[in-house]
């Protein structure tokens, strides 16, 4: 039997051999299981940014209501066990390992068919439709991978579907989604089903169009998080008390209205009346999101960990550091995947006037270092810069400047994991 890291080990080669086919690998994989998909609640989740905030605060609300509450989302930042939670605690290694191995097993029996051989986020998606199935959860919180119609979560149907929500809309994996927001909008629409209520976050007049054009094809109960005026009195509690927005960043207002909203619908969806003012007041304020706006301390610096891994996430950066932090006292560790939109995302943190200097490294394997260098040099004062290969060490520079007052890690989840899982493994003060 395979230990976690050869179980890994494994799956990170299955990219090699996968092959995608719309829906129709996952869905004949799940057939095989019993459709385990089927046998829990699901709050489904699509969008380009905010997804993963709005199911961290979605999922504390429930689990502090009491219900079993299984959390599915990605990417991970240190460890594979971290996408599948319930309560908030990740799937213990044997468990992912059990249920990876009866996968593998079946998806072996497929191909000896003749089927298609899953892909890497097919199986992550299945092993966690298994997991919620076998610990009896009441309610999965869903985030699609990418995209949404063609994405491997979705295939959960009526009556276990309850609720989709869609976050915001902006050009990310255009190559795979379109390159408007409108035809991307169009692929996240693709999680709606017939009469399942549908959320929509504060989005661009075309996004809202094409979402408000699927409801009203799908006869769903449509709700735009824009039309909630986040200070209306509806957004109190009973004894008038405001609920704070749980994370770090000016625009996760946004997303706290959109999660109260699909929390409205939600109160009167789930009969047992454990959704109250209270438990949603104190799961929100128990909510964490790890590498997204964080704050913590390395080496006596504070320090702000953030993927903003496209521009509309790096624009949301730049502008809360413009905000909070004077002029050149910040010192930016950047680096990202070449495929991404790098002059975008690089350009709008090399404009925001508190950041002072860049300090850029590898991930992934990639060396960007020229790239990046290119695009800093095409801002305006000539902000100082230098290169770290390796990420930990690029960490320790920025810490050590004595002109910075916050260190920034931002332009890749990857990034945001390998200096995580280095420094929570050498006993660091991050």
């Amino acid at each position: 039997m395979m230990n976690y890291h050869e179980f890994i080990q494994w799956l990170e080669e299955v990219p090699l051999y996968g092959h995608k086919d719309g829906t129709n690998n996952i869905r004949k994989l799940m057939e095989r299981f019993g459709n385990p998909q089927q046998t829990f609640r699901v709050i489904h989740v699509a969008g380009t940014n905010g997804k993963g905030s709005c199911c961290a605060m979605l999922s504390s609300v429930l689990t502090r209501s009491g219900y079993r509450t299984g959390l599915f989302t990605s990417p991970h930042l240190v460890d594979y066990t971290e996408r599948i939670q319930i309560d908030r605690n990740p799937i213990p290694r044997e468990e992912f390992v059990r249920l990876g191995l009866m996968v593998k097993a079946e998806i072996e029996k497929m191909v000896a068919e003749g089927e298609n051989h899953c892909t890497f986020f097919e199986i992550l998606t299945a092993i966690g439709f298994l997991y919620f199935a076998g610990q009896n959860t009441d309610i999965v919180v869903l985030e699609t991978g990418v995209g949404g119609r063609l994405d491997a979560t979705n295939i959960v149907e009526t009556p276990a579907l309850m609720l989709t929500l869609i976050t915001s809309i902006s050009l990310d994996h255009t190559k795979v989604l379109g390159d408007t927001r409108e035809l991307i909008a169009a692929e996240k629409a693709g999680i709606l089903r017939s009469g399942v209520p549908i959320v929509l976050s504060i989005n661009t007049p075309g996004v809202q169009k094409v979402v408000e054009d699927k409801a009203k094809e799908l006869g769903c109960e449509y709700i735009y998080a824009g039309d909630m005026d986040f200070m209306d009195p509806r957004r109190f509690d009973s004894r008038g008390i405001r609920y704070a927005v749980p994370l770090e960043g000016d625009y996760q207002a946004e997303n706290l209205t959109s999660v109260l909203a699909c929390l409205d619908l939600l109160s009167g969806m789930l009969p047992e009346g454990r959704l109250t003012d209270e438990t949603i007041r104190e799961g929100l304020l128990s909510t964490s999101w790890p590498g997204r706006m964080e704050r913590r301390i390395f080496e006596g610096k504070p320090l702000l960990l953030d993927g903003a891994h496209n521009p509309d996430g790096a624009s949301k950066l730049a502008g809360y550091l413009g905000k909070s932090c004077p002029k050149n006292s910040v010192t930016l560790v950047f680096s990202a995947l070449g495929k991404k939109d790098v002059s975008g995302i690089l350009g709008l943190l090399r404009d925001c006037p508190a950041v002072r200097k860049a300090i850029f490294t590898r991930i992934h394997g990639e060396v960007n270092e020229d790239r990046f260098i290119s695009i800093w040099q095409e801002g305006k004062g000539h902000k100082p810069f230098e290169t770290v290969p390796e990420p930990l060490e690029a960490l320790k520079h920025a810490a050590a400047e004595i002109e910075t007052d916050l260190v920034v890690c931002a332009g890749s989840l990857y990034l945001i994991g390998d200096i995580m899982e280095k420094t929570e493994a050498g006993g660091s003060d991050v």
